[in-house]
């Protein structure tokens, strides 16, 4: 089995606020149910966590770049680490992720490279 993070893209920066209680609880019970359902198939290595859409980006320049300006659509919002036989698996996987149910949110699956 390999790791592989799944990349979470896009969505509203202020979701947090936007969202009223009831649908937030709603959001937060489905992404329970899919990361419980993968890990009781053994698949989940990392829930990981949602991430602030503010930051910085660093080039070898030394330009310092405010995040924060980007498209939202393109900005890495979270992520998750799973395990899978495969690519294609993953991919199966991270299909059921609910961050699909967002609009304008995509995923990216990516294998983890081992370094020995």
């Amino acid at each position: 089995m390999q790791d592989y993070m799944l990349v979470y893209k896009g969505g509203d920066p202020d979701w947090h606020i936007n969202t009223p209680p009831e649908e937030m609880q709603a959001i937060m019970g489905e992404w329970e149910k899919w990361m419980v359902a993968l890990s009781e198939k053994g698949k989940l290595v990392s829930g990981g966590n949602p991430l602030h859409y503010s930051g910085k980006r660093i080039e070898n320049t030394d330009v310092v770049t405010d995040i924060a300006v980007s498209e939202y659509k393109e900005l890495v919002s979270g992520y998750s680490i799973i395990k899978a036989e495969s690519l294609d698996e993953a991919t199966e996987l991270a299909k059921s992720c609910p961050v699909l149910f967002s609009p304008d949110c995509s995923v990216e699956v990516r294998e983890i490279m081992c370094m020995e």
